[in-house]
């Protein structure tokens, strides 16, 4: 898996709320994936329609209760959120990107892989701002089994200070 620390700029998504517990995202998302295409138009001022951004809060690893997940379109300006959606703010900051390839329902190695590689690298996790997955037209999310899925995931990092874990 092909892993790297790059520095990305703000940007703004809007889009649809998916919400579960951690073991039980897939359907919810799967919807809210197959609600925004259905509502792509009412979004005005989408930089890529192709591409589709899956973000997650910070801190939501280990948390066996309730969180909420977010499948958007990167916009630029903002303008009107359309009725139901929401927007974000994804402030400038340094992530871990690993590129994913495989059934969706094993993506969690690529988180897997991330933290190993934080390790070997001087990085802990940042939790102070986003996690994101980017979709671009190799992802199958809807297919959960499909091995030719493709997808970006970003983890906000940090050096790791002397003596801090």
């Amino acid at each position: 898996m092909n892993i790297r620390a790059v520095q990305m700029p703000a940007f703004t998504v809007v889009g649809i709320r998916a919400s579960g517990t951690m073991s039980g995202l897939g359907a919810p998302v799967r919807q809210a994936y197959v609600d925004l295409l259905r509502r792509r138009e009412d979004i005005r001022n989408v930089n890529d329609p192709g591409t589709v951004y899956g973000v997650s809060p910070p801190n939501y690893k280990g948390n066996p209760g309730p969180l909420d997940f977010y499948v958007c379109l990167e916009v630029d300006p903002i303008a009107n959120v359309p009725h139901g959606m929401v927007h974000l703010h994804l402030v400038p900051h340094l992530y871990a990107e690993a590129v994913y390839r495989g059934p969706e329902k094993r993506k969690v190695e690529a988180y897997d892989a991330t933290s190993r590689w934080m390790r070997e690298n001087g990085y802990v996790y940042d939790d102070v701002t986003y996690y994101f997955e980017r979709y671009g037209e190799r992802t199958k999310l809807l297919d959960p089994d499909d091995e030719d899925n493709e997808v970006l995931v970003y983890c906000p990092i940090r050096r790791k200070e002397e003596g801090s874990e």
